[in-house]
């Protein structure tokens, strides 16, 4: 990753001139980014190329897995490994008010973030034009506005995802966040474009730039789609099945049938045990719209699936498993390469957790 791409001006001054001695930085790292511990130690490098001392620098993630990325990537190049903070959003003590909303709740922020001087977020750019400027809210904050943007049924309706998309950036902007990074990713979990610069033209510019690299247009739809996760372990997880179902779903034909080809060997979670041996999917479908726990968006995507047709899983968990969520399972390649010769049409979709798929 060159550090150019984080010095470079992109309606915004560069970071040098940005920056004055003695700023707390703030690195704030979303999930779903490829070659995170790369990105992060490239900011890094680029703040102190700026001025900034590595003590001064701290990295706050989502998740204890990048953190852990993020350690062992500085401590493979230097023993001046900054600080790495793990965002715990039921610790009331490391949360700071920043703010009130419309509706006169208040606004809540990590206390590392919150005592920065300059914050960055770096996130990776999402499909359909999702490229948000509200990188930092709500996946920083408590765990009861997180839960609140994880619900499906806030997230069904293009008003009400616009609605958050606003609230999110208003928040941001609140916080203090003048400049972004966002990474579109490329084949495989690789990185294809860094941008940097004002939050909205990032945003802007990265969902161009995702379109062209992830749209693809089908001449008709098929009776089977083939759905390709990519990527190694930290790839393999349900929010990426409900993406890959997502990209699936425009291009099968009525009757058809979507195959999920997956190294996944994470349990479903909450939402997703409520279609354990459900009898009634309709029902359970309700519940899982009203949902706010952390699978619950995937799981919302799962269940539309199976109410449409049949669901083909490739994974590595037990067969019984997959089969109480209301999947049939797939042990092998030779199983579905079997599979497809029973279908008279049939796409296969490389990155499906990426993909914009559209039919002519």
């Amino acid at each position: 990753i060159r550090r150019r791409a984080f010095c470079s001006r992109f309606t915004f001054p560069s970071l040098a001139a940005a920056t004055v001695p003695g700023d707390r930085v703030a690195i704030a790292v979303d999930e779903g980014l490829p070659c995170v511990a790369a990105l992060v130690r490239g900011a890094v490098e680029s703040f102190e190329k700026a001025g900034v001392d590595r003590e001064s620098i701290s990295i706050v993630t989502t998740d204890g897995d990048t953190g852990r990325l993020c350690r062992e990537e500085f401590a493979s190049h230097s023993a001046r490994v900054p600080q790495v903070v793990v965002h715990d959003p039921d610790d009331a003590e490391d949360l700071c008010m920043f703010g009130i909303n419309k509706r006169k709740e208040p606004l809540q922020v990590n206390r590392t973030i919150f005592d920065a001087d300059i914050v960055l977020p770096i996130s990776p750019a999402r499909a359909g034009g999702h490229s948000a400027c509200g990188c930092l809210f709500p996946s920083f904050s408590n765990a009861e506005v997180i839960a609140s943007y994880r619900t499906p049924e806030n997230l069904v309706s293009p008003h009400d995802v616009a609605k958050k998309a606003k609230e999110a950036e208003e928040a941001d902007w609140l916080i203090g966040s003048l400049m972004a990074v966002q990474v579109v990713p490329g084949a495989a979990e690789t990185v294809a474009h860094v941008v940097a610069g004002e939050p909205r033209a990032v945003a802007q510019r990265c969902d161009q730039l995702y379109a062209e690299r992830w749209s693809f247009v089908s001449p008709r739809q098929v009776s089977l789609v083939i759905a390709n996760i990519s990527g190694g372990a930290e790839a393999q997880t349900w929010q990426n099945v409900g993406r890959a179902l997502l990209a699936a779903e425009n291009l099968v034909a009525e009757g058809g049938a979507i195959a999920i080809c997956s190294n996944l060997e994470t349990p479903p979670g909450e939402s997703l045990s409520l279609l354990m041996k459900s009898a009634d999917l309709e029902k359970t479908a309700r519940r899982i719209l009203r949902s706010d726990v952390a699978d619950s968006l995937p799981a919302w995507q799962v269940v539309r699936a199976l109410q449409r047709g049949p669901v083909y899983f490739l994974s590595q968990l037990e067969a019984d498993t997959v089969e109480d969520l209301g999947f049939a399972p797939i042990a092998n390649l030779g199983e579905l390469a079997r599979l497809a010769s029973r279908h008279e049409s049939c796409v296969v979709i490389d990155d499906a957790q990426r993909a914009i798929v559209a039919v002519e």
